[in-house]
């Protein structure tokens, strides 16, 4: 498929995907509200023709499931011909709590482009019958008859070879378990969307805030089958039977992480770092479980969720899907993009807004085959440290002061705020803060702790570590965090035991401070606009003493790219260079541009273009290049037009962008 400049143009400018665009909260909103998909920020995706905008059809219709369930969907048809084959399909899923008339307007428009276009409700929620199951196999079996229907629908012009499924959160879950279950399209885009969703919501024993919304939606939102109308009183029951209850039944059905190597279906998936809902670990883990299919990974500033916007990353967004797309449903040739399999976004200061600005990064290997983890010990004095405290059994606290018979649903009702609540709990923290970092320190991928702990508490205790940045002016801002609740604790029993947080990327600056915070109520300014005042897990409400012992036994691990030794920290001899292919500048560009690149070491590097059908197009760099930053021209006088990509090679690491010439 070949695009004029005009169409081409065009394209350039389209998409953010709309499952991505979630969530954004001013002012005071219910908890149903934060919970839910706002979509006001739809983008429409590429328009592939040199052609008016088309006059559409809307079709509302229903399909019955096998079980007798009524789905209520819809779709829009363009008029006129379709191209061989039919129109190119996109299905689109909502979000959790919504229904097909949320994305009918965004529909409607992306079918004036030449797109055949259909959604619908999923079960237990709009106007579809049946009962909903949280987002389990049972959404998922009817994900699949949906599709084997409207393939059906020939003479309507779909192309029943050339479906693209795209959504976000449940939108994104659902087609993706599915792929795992046999449904056959030609791609996915799943954002939000790790296949151990459930076990996310409940992981290391603490409960989060999110789930409760989720399965205490009315009946207007949603309406539950009887075992997910029991969830809310498992939570709210705060003891063990309960809990011991929600812990077996919720990731039955709805957790796929092992079905995951039977996709066949290429794939994007997409994770925000600061998602609110689900870890992004489980979406790095599906990745190295997708041996089947082709697949590309993005995490970083995936607005949904919580997490935080970058106009940065929303431009990086659009050029990428509209790759994406002309590749799969345009017939563009060849076995596989040439664009590395893990892109990713470090955060990192200096504010956006009240956002963090992101660093756009790729990488053609896994997460952990790039970083080392670096320890830090917490230690007395509220230190964090490269070296452990000798002293076996020296100790802090942080008391856990519950009064006047307060109940998880009174505090659930207060939103955890006022005069009711604060005078029946006791909001505490200590700080552990390394010295001032020498060097740029970058966290990729997921974090341990690992803990020398006692309670006084009995049954249940909790410990929630807060990762924060810390600038010389002494204002932190928070990064992510890690929580661990002991769901069959024994009073006064000291344990140790080793558990993963919250995945991210974040770039710690040279002259700031890491700093983390052991907290009781896990609660930060900079979730507010998303949680309110609300926590992140809900905290454990019995009283006592939760001790950590400071010695070798407890400590951080933060999985580093490139890290040094403490003496390089320290001394600032740490490699200032490494792995690293820049965004192409100017870009666009007539007829010339530069290309940046870094290497660590000695090496021999290549750097070389290719067009859209991946054939090599010239040769910039091959030879051996020392340690060092490096910018080289590309002229592209000689060549049409068009999108264009350029390939690092040096030593085991590869990278490819994107670059764009317009003459």
């Amino acid at each position: 498929m070949k695009a004029g400049n005009t169409s081409m143009k065009r394209a350039i400018l389209i998409v953010l995907a709309f499952f991505s665009l979630l969530y954004s909260v001013q002012g005071t909103y219910s908890q149903q509200k934060r919970a839910r998909d706002n979509y006001q920020y739809l983008k429409l995706l590429p328009n592939y023709r040199n052609a008016p905008l088309a006059e559409v059809t809307r079709v509302d219709f229903k399909v019955t499931m096998s079980d007798g369930t009524v789905i209520d969907a819809l779709k829009f048809i363009p008029a006129g011909t379709p191209p061989a084959g039919g129109w190119p399909t996109v299905v689109f899923v909502h979000g959790y709590g919504d229904n097909k008339e949320t994305l009918a307007g965004f529909a409607k428009a992306q079918a004036e482009y030449g797109y055949y276009t259909t959604t619908f409700s999923m079960r237990g929620q709009g106007n579809s019958g049946g009962l909903s199951n949280l987002i389990s196999s049972v959404e998922a079996q009817d994900m699949i008859e949906f599709i084997n229907f409207v393939k059906l629908d020939v003479a309507g012009g779909i192309n029943p070879n050339n479906i693209l499924v795209m959504g976000g959160s449940q939108g994104g879950l659902i087609p993706y378990h599915a792929s795992t279950l046999g449904m056959n399209v030609r791609t996915i885009i799943s954002a939000l969307a790790p296949p151990n969703f459930a076990s996310n919501w409940i992981e290391n024993g603490s409960i989060k805030m999110t789930l409760l919304w989720t399965v205490e939606y009315t009946p207007d939102t949603a309406r539950y089958t009887p075992q997910v109308e029991r969830m809310s009183d498992w939570i709210y029951a705060n003891n063990k039977q309960y809990w011991d209850s929600l812990a077996y039944w919720l990731p039955i059905g709805r957790d796929f992480m092992a079905n995951v190597p039977n996709n066949t279906v290429p794939l994007i998936m997409e994770g925000s770092w600061q998602d609110k809902f689900f870890n992004a670990s489980g979406i790095i883990n599906a990745a190295s479980l997708n041996t089947k299919s082709i697949f590309h990974l993005y995490l970083g500033a995936v607005q949904g969720h919580g997490g935080d916007h970058s106009p940065t990353e929303d431009t990086w967004h659009m050029q990428f899907f509209n790759d994406w797309f002309f590749y799969w449903l345009f017939n563009v040739q060849g076995s596989k993009l040439p664009m590395a399999d893990y892109d990713f976004a470090y955060s990192n200061f200096p504010e956006n807004g009240t956002y963090w600005s992101f660093t756009h990064d790729s990488s053609a290997v896994p997460f952990n085959q790039m970083t080392t983890n670096k320890r830090y010990y917490f230690n007395t004095n509220n230190r964090l440290t490269a070296t452990a405290n000798s002293n076996n059994n020296t100790r802090t606290s942080v008391r856990n002061q519950v009064s006047g018979g307060l109940t998880m649903e009174e505090a659930v009702n207060e939103e955890f705020t006022g005069t009711t609540f604060n005078g029946k709990f006791k909001k505490r923290s200590i700080n552990f803060t390394t010295p001032v970092l020498i060097n740029n320190l970058k966290w990729l991928g997921t974090p341990k702790i690992n803990l020398d702990y006692l309670s006084t508490a009995s049954q249940f205790t909790q410990y929630n570590f807060q990762v924060y940045e810390v600038l010389p002016s002494g204002k932190e801002k928070l990064v992510n965090r890690i929580n661990y609740t002991d769901r069959n604790y024994s009073t006064s029993s000291r344990r140790v035991k080793n558990f993963e947080g919250q995945a991210h990327a974040h770039i710690f600056k040279k002259g700031n401070r890491i700093r983390i915070k052991l907290t009781n109520l896990d609660t930060a300014p900079d979730d507010q606009w998303f949680l309110g005042t609300n926590p992140f897990v809900l905290p454990v409400l019995n009283n006592g003493y939760n001790y950590i012992y400071l010695n070798n036994k407890s400590y951080i691990d933060l999985p580093v790219v490139n890290a040094g030794s403490e003496a390089d920290e320290l001394n600032g001899t740490q490699n200032p260079y490494t792995f690293t292919l820049m965004q192409n500048y100017p870009n666009p560009f007539n007829p010339l541009t530069m290309i940046s690149f870094e290497v660590p070491s000695k090496m021999l590097v290549s750097l070389k273009i290719y067009d859209m059908l991946g054939r090599e197009v010239k040769t910039i760099v091959n030879d051996l290049r020392n340690a060092g930053k490096y910018s080289v021209a590309f002229d592209g006088t000689n060549l049409s037009s068009g999108v264009y990509f350029y390939k690092l090679t040096a030593g085991s690491f590869t990278d490819t962008k994107r670059m764009i010439l317009v003459k």
